[in-house]
């Protein structure tokens, strides 16, 4: 019996502002089409079952786009397999008022998909005996009584929650409590944390199948995809999946250094790679404000031309050691997880992307001066 772990899909996840020739987000068509690539690879695999760890969307009301594709995509996968689904919320999805619905309840009305979005739920796939843990049953862990039965052949816990507190890519995640990690599942298949991890015995994060986390630069060099697991050998296969190109170019220290040697350092490391079309960030540390309008900003766009985005970061030099005011590493990490923010968050589409970045960008600027 071999089973597949998919999670974090973050579907209708938006970041920067270019569109493709249809006028969807660029970033939103890469997180679909990595999602339909990996749909393809489980049809070849013909597993017995399917199970989806939470965040199937990156915000509680996704667009109409993002509805509608993922409903087809998921009809057409059941209808052409026939492999069964279960589905769990994560807590992107999750709705905190008892006058909403979660949107994933719309994916339950397809023949072969199941879906758990609130409260904790056991649910049989032939051999297999599946306890779900949605986000928001995490969050009144202590109450609940779920554990293995002996009667099945096969035991599985699929949750969405923080396993490991060291292990933590966005705020929101409900902690899982040790006592179920330690007891005697075939297979815990987690979702949350972005990356893919062997927590222990046949515990894993599957990790997001893109980047789509509030600091996709520690996940540069991650390979993202699924997992496959045979419940009889207890054996997993780790199953990457093209994504965009993502590039955390060599940091350049700025001291004791000349304008022109800093902008040939920048140019030296776009040469030392090929930035189209990729996610790219350069940061520069130590770089005196005297300085930082003197580079030359015409060659900077033109590498904000060929790449999906170029994110360049100066980092004025450290005025002071005093914890009590943000570093300048701190104030960099800041700026970028801000601009994720802002190139992500669901806005009326009269407003345009790139100034709404802008002016929230500039905010912070000016309160972290």
């Amino acid at each position: 019996m071999r089973i597949v772990h998919l999670a974090d899909l973050h579907l209708g996840f938006r970041a920067y502002s270019r569109t493709n020739d249809q006028g969807v987000n660029c970033r939103e068509a890469d997180v679909f089409r990595t999602f339909r690539q990996a749909l393809n690879k489980i049809s070849t695999l013909k597993p017995d079952l399917l199970l989806i760890a939470g965040d199937v969307f990156h915000v509680t009301r996704p667009g109409n786009l993002a509805v509608v594709q993922t409903q087809r995509l998921l009809h057409n996968f059941i209808a052409t397999t026939g492999i069964e689904t279960i589905v769990i919320a994560g807590n992107h999805e999750s709705v905190k008022t008892r006058d909403s619905s979660c949107i994933l309840e719309l994916f339950g009305l397809i023949e072969g998909v199941r879906v758990v979005c609130q409260q904790a739920e056991v649910l049989m796939a032939g051999d297999i005996r599946v306890a779900c843990l949605p986000h928001n049953s995490l969050l009144e862990a202590d109450h609940l009584d779920l554990r293995p039965d002996r009667e099945a052949k096969y035991n599985v816990l699929m949750l969405h929650g923080t396993v490991d507190g060291n292990l933590v890519n966005d705020a929101g995640g409900a902690n899982v409590p040790a006592d179920f990690l330690e007891m005697d599942w075939d297979y815990v298949a987690c979702g949350h944390f972005h990356g893919f991890r062997h927590m222990g015995r046949f515990i894993y994060y599957a990790g997001a199948i893109e980047r789509t986390s509030n600091d996709i630069w520690k996940e540069a060099e991650e390979e993202k995809g699924f997992i496959e697991f045979d419940l009889e050998h207890k054996k997993a296969i780790f199953h990457p999946l093209p994504t965009r190109k993502t590039i955390d170019l060599p940091t350049i220290d700025a001291a004791n250094k000349t304008i022109e040697v800093l902008d040939k350092l920048i140019a030296d490391n776009v040469k030392q790679t090929d930035i189209t079309d990729a996610i790219v960030r350069q940061q520069v540390i130590n770089l005196p404000k005297s300085l930082q309008n003197q580079l030359d900003y015409r060659q900077i766009r033109t590498f904000q031309a060929m790449a999906l985005h170029y994110l360049f970061v100066p980092k004025p030099l450290s005025l002071s050691i005093d914890q009590s005011f943000p570093s300048a590493e701190q104030k960099g990490s800041l700026y970028e997880e801000a601009e994720q923010f802002f190139n992500s968050y669901a806005i009326s589409p009269d407003i345009d992307r790139a100034t709404f970045v802008k002016t929230g960008l500039d905010y912070l600027q000016k309160a972290t001066v």
